[in-house]
C-alpha cells in the first residue's frame, strides 16, 4: 500500500498516508482535542478498552489494498499475521482481526441503511454482539472518516453514527432507556401530542394522532411532525404544500412538502429538487391514513454544504416552478451535462442489490452508479413505472460515486419476493442508470 493511489473522487490520499492519518487522529482523540467535536470517542479513550488492539486496527484496517480479493477479507487474514510476528497475545490478536474484517461495517449501516427500523439496530448488534467491540468499531470508524480527506466528515455523519451506536449499546445491554418499537412509537406520539396541545385544540390533537401509521412517529421527530400538522391546515384539493428551512444538526437544509398521495409523486419532488440544482443527502416520505404524502428531502447545494439563507427564495421558487409544470423534468435534466468533466476518467461500476432479510416490511434496494444531475430522479421515476412504492431513501455520495438505498414495497404493500419481477426491476434501473430515459 506505499504510495498506493485510490483512482476516485472521494480518498484524498493515497493509502498508506491515509492508515498514518487515521492514526493521527486517534491520538488527537485520545489528547482530549476533539472532545466537543467527538464526544461519544472521546468519552470511550478515558475508559478501560483494549488501546494496542485500537492502534493496530486503525494501522492496518486498509492493508488489504491493491489485490484483486475484498480488502476487508484479506487485511484481516494479513492482520492475523503481523499481530502473530509482534507477539500480540490471543485477545487483542482477535480484536485486531476482527476490526480490521468488519472496519467498513458500521459507516455502511450508519449512511446507507435506515438506522430508524429496528431491524436494521438488530442486524448490526448480531454481527457486533458485544460493547467491548462496538466501543473499538465506533472510534475506528470514526477515525476512518476523518481521516479521509478535508471536508469528508460533517454533522450528518456524526449524528447518524452517534444515533446507531446509542441505539446499538441498548439492544447489546438492555438498559433500561431501550424501548420495543412500539414503546418508541407510544413515546413520539406522547411527544408530538403534548407540544400540538400547546397550539391547537384537543379534538385536533387526536385527529392527527389518528391520521397517521407508526413509521411516521419513528421517522420524523417531533418538530417535523408540527410543522406537518400545520401545513395540513392550510392543505387545499390538488395543491402542493412546501417549506424549505434550514437543519443544521443534519448539516443540511430540510425541504418538506405536504400533498395528496398519488403514484410516483417522490419522483417528481425529486425532480424538482434536482432541476433545482439541490443534492438529495436523505429522504423520508410516509402516507397518511387519509392518503396524503408527508415527504422530507434533506439537501445540500452543489458543494456539499447546506444553502446560505440568502439562497432559499431562489431555491423555493424554482422548485415551486418545476411543480407547477412549467419546466418538462425529463427534457430539462437531459439538456444538462452528465457528467463533471473532471470526472470522466474516472470507472464507476454499476451494482444492484436486493435484500429482504434487512428490514421486518420492506425489501431494500441499493443502488450504486456514478453520480449526475437527475440520477434520483431517473431511479425513482423507473420504480414508480415499475409499481413499487417507495418509502424511504437514503442517499450517499463518495465522489463520483451514488450509492442510493430504497425501502420499497409493492402495490398491494408487500415485500418484492418474485425473483422474475426483481430482475425485470433490476433491468429497468440498468437501463435507466445508461441514460435510457424512464416512461414519461
Amino acid at each position: 500500500i506505499e504510495c498506493l493511489m485510490q483512482f476516485n473522487m472521494y480518498h484524498h490520499y493515497t493509502v498508506d498516508e491515509h492508515s498514518i492519518r487515521c492514526i493521527s487522529v486517534l491520538s488527537r482523540i485520545e489528547r482530549g482535542e476533539l472532545r466537543e467535536e467527538l464526544p461519544i470517542a472521546s468519552e470511550i479513550l478515558k475508559g478501560q478498552i483494549d488501546r494496542p488492539a485500537l492502534y493496530l486496527a486503525c494501522l492496518l484496517h486498509d492493508i488489504g489494498k491493491g489485490r484483486e480479493r475484498d480488502h476487508s477479507e484479506l487485511g484481516a487474514e494479513i492482520a492475523e499475521r503481523v499481530c502473530a510476528r509482534l507477539g500480540v497475545d490471543d485477545a487483542t490478536r482477535t480484536m485486531v482481526v476482527w476490526l480490521v474484517r468488519h472496519h467498513l461495517l458500521m459507516s455502511d449501516v450508519a449512511q446507507k441503511r435506515d438506522i430508524a427500523d429496528p431491524q436494521t439496530v438488530r442486524n448490526f448488534a448480531r454481527t457486533v454482539q458485544s460493547t467491548e467491540r462496538l466501543k473499538l468499531l465506533c472510534v475506528l470508524t470514526v477515525c476512518d472518516i476523518m481521516a479521509v480527506g478535508p471536508g469528508v466528515w460533517n454533522n450528518w455523519k456524526a449524528q447518524l453514527l452517534r444515533q446507531l451506536y446509542r441505539t446499538t449499546w441498548q439492544e447489546l445491554t438492555g438498559t433500561a432507556d431501550g424501548m420495543s418499537r412500539a414503546q418508541m412509537e407510544q413515546a413520539a406520539r406522547e411527544a408530538f401530542a403534548e407540544a400540538y396541545a400547546a397550539i391547537a385544540p384537543p379534538e385536533e390533537v387526536e385527529a392527527e394522532l389518528g391520521r397517521h401509521y407508526p413509521a411516521y412517529w419513528l421517522g420524523f421527530d417531533t418538530a417535523t411532525q408540527l410543522a406537518f400538522a400545520e401545513m395540513k391546515k392550510d392543505a387545499k384539493p390538488g395543491e402542493i404544500l412546501s417549506r424549505i428551512i434550514p437543519d443544521p444538526d443534519h448539516d443540511a437544509t430540510r425541504a418538506m412538502f405536504y400533498l395528496e398521495d398519488h403514484p410516483g409523486i417522490f419522483s417528481r419532488l425529486a425532480g424538482a429538487l434536482a432541476i433545482a440544482g439541490a443534492n438529495v443527502v436523505d429522504a423520508r416520505t410516509y402516507t397518511t391514513r387519509d392518503a396524503f404524502a408527508t415527504t422530507v428531502f434533506w439537501i445540500q447545494d452543489r458543494d456539499g454544504k447546506p444553502y446560505e439563507k440568502n439562497q432559499l427564495d431562489r431555491l423555493r421558487r424554482s422548485v415551486r416552478r418545476s411543480l407547477k409544470g412549467e419546466w418538462k423534468t425529463g427534457d430539462e435534466l437531459k439538456s444538462r451535462e452528465k457528467v463533471k468533466r473532471r470526472e470522466r476518467d474516472f470507472t464507476v461500476p454499476t451494482r444492484i442489490t436486493f435484500d429482504n432479510d434487512g428490514s421486518d416490511i420492506f425489501t431494500i434496494i441499493e443502488v450504486s452508479a456514478r453520480d449526475r444531475p437527475g440520477l434520483l430522479y431517473d431511479l425513482t421515476r423507473t420504480l414508480a413505472n415499475a409499481h413499487v412504492s417507495i418509502s424511504s431513501a437514503v442517499i450517499v455520495t463518495y465522489g463520483a460515486e451514488a450509492v442510493d438505498v430504497f425501502y420499497v414495497k409493492d402495490l398491494f404493500g408487500l415485500k418484492i419476493r418474485n425473483k422474475t419481477k426483481l430482475k425485470g426491476i433490476e433491468a429497468r434501473l440498468r437501463a435507466a442508470i445508461d441514460g435510457q430515459q424512464p416512461d414519461e
